[in-house]
């Protein structure tokens, strides 16, 4: 079972518009084996863009099941 990365990265800054304000973003791009694996990519993901100032995010790592029809 593959493990995927969803997060949202918002902005605070009372200039930037409410529809400006958050992004989300699923990363199908990469796929983790394990939760393991997802969580620490996680955590460098948002560690990565938290470095700047008044930017926050929110991570977490799911799993997506497909079926052939």
């Amino acid at each position: 079972m593959k493990m995927f990365i969803i997060f949202w990265l918002c902005i605070q800054n009372p200039y930037t518009t409410l529809e400006e304000t958050c992004v989300d973003q699923i990363m199908y791009d990469r796929a983790y084996d394990t939760r393991e694996e997802c969580r620490e990519a996680s955590a460098r993901l948002a560690n990565s863009f938290m470095e700047q100032p008044n930017v926050y995010v929110t991570t977490f790592c799911t799993t997506k099941h497909t079926s052939e029809i």
